[in-house]
């Protein structure tokens, strides 16, 4: 939930109290997008689960991101003070799954990265970790009409949750035409999941610009106060890049590597080569 407004910034006692919404309009499109959101993520979990592989820590991770993300789809349900007191709370299970997407983000990138860039990712990372704690803190003062310190730190949850994301959808668009040579509409013929996780990814990356400009009040005459349903749409998004393909993207573009070499093969002997659940067979 997107703070009521950025043009009254302020530190110290609020000027107005911050309840769940009450006007038809505020309430239909905030217990829509929590409704989208849980939804959205029980699908990702069921098949998260029916092909995620034992003593595989990047899938298992993806299932605890997952996991952590359906509890602040909730707080709609409530009313003060619970309201105030499980946003807050559910905040933290959200922010630890926005940190964990970027360690998955990390997984599936790490054997295109060299090691400066494995050290910068990794040292930037742990640099933002701080402000997710203060983003608790003052999520927690907001919502339960403390203060207004969330007011500030909400307008630099972007700067501090996507840098790595936008580096990891560019660092495999990248890889996947000059070490693969694969074009785009080739990949995705190749393997609709491929083209699933890409449009995903780009979804993902709209809606965070978006979101941004809602914090910013550039879409406020569009929007009741003090709802912002873009961050869900971008966070959703990005769930489902994890979750339509679980390996990293080298193991993945290497399958699909083979289908491709393959191909001169098939056509000789008449066997067909497929690609399934991550895996390459012979029909």
């Amino acid at each position: 939930m997107a703070p009521q407004s950025y043009s009254t910034l302020q530190l110290g006692r609020r000027m107005t109290k911050v309840t769940k919404p009450t006007d038809p309009e505020g309430l239909i499109l905030e217990a829509w997008s929590q409704g989208y959101m849980v939804g959205s993520i029980i699908i990702m979990i069921c098949i998260t689960l029916s092909n995620i592989r034992r003593g595989v820590l990047l899938h298992k991770l993806i299932l605890l991101e997952l996991i952590f993300g359906t509890f602040h789809g909730f707080f709609i349900f409530n009313n003060a003070p619970v309201y105030g007191w499980y946003l807050s709370v559910s905040a933290i299970f959200l922010n630890t799954s926005w940190s964990l997407h970027n360690v998955v983000a990390y997984l599936k990138t790490k054997p295109f990265m060299g090691r400066k860039m494995k050290i910068f990712y990794l040292t930037t990372f742990i640099m933002a970790q701080p402000y997710w704690i203060l983003e608790i803190y003052a999520n927690f003062t907001y919502f339960n009409n403390i203060n207004d310190i969330f007011l500030r730190t909400r307008a630099f949850e972007a700067l501090c949750r996507d840098p790595w994301w936008v580096y990891t959808t560019c660092c495999l668009l990248y890889n996947i035409r000059k070490r693969y040579n694969f074009g785009i509409f080739e990949l995705i013929y190749l393997s609709p999941r491929f083209g699933i996780m890409l449009l995903a990814m780009v979804l993902s990356i709209v809606f965070t610009i978006i979101d941004i400009c809602s914090v910013t009040d550039a879409l406020k005459s569009a929007l009741p106060d003090g709802l912002n349903p873009f961050w869900k749409l971008a966070f959703v998004f990005k769930l489902l890049t994890d979750s339509v393909i679980l390996d990293d993207f080298k193991t993945a573009l290497d399958k699909l590597s083979a289908v491709n070499l393959n191909k001169a093969e098939e056509r000789s002997s008449g066997k067909s080569y497929a690609y399934e659940d991550g895996e390459l067979f012979v029909e």
